[in-house]
């Protein structure tokens, strides 16, 4: 079986940076006030901030899979 390459251009690559700049900090203030609260709650949370930072809902698993990390305390890194 082939596999499909994807390829992102200057453009997109510089507009995910610019997201990642202004939410990779949102997300460590989270993990600073949310680390050890319960999953929903800190998945309540995240949903608001990725929500007023990117205009859409973050979608299903990262939702659930981030939220449970942050409440583990571990950092989510975007890329």
């Amino acid at each position: 079986m082939e596999r499909a390459s994807f390829e992102i251009d200057a453009r997109a690559r510089r507009a995910i940076d610019r997201f990642n700049a202004v939410m990779q900090p949102e997300l460590d203030r989270l993990l600073r006030r949310c680390a050890g609260a319960p999953v929903e709650q800190v998945r309540a949370e995240l949903a608001k901030v990725w929500g007023a930072n990117a205009g859409k809902a973050l979608p299903e698993p990262y939702l659930t899979s981030w939220a449970t990390s942050i409440s583990r305390g571990d950092r989510v890194r975007l890329s």
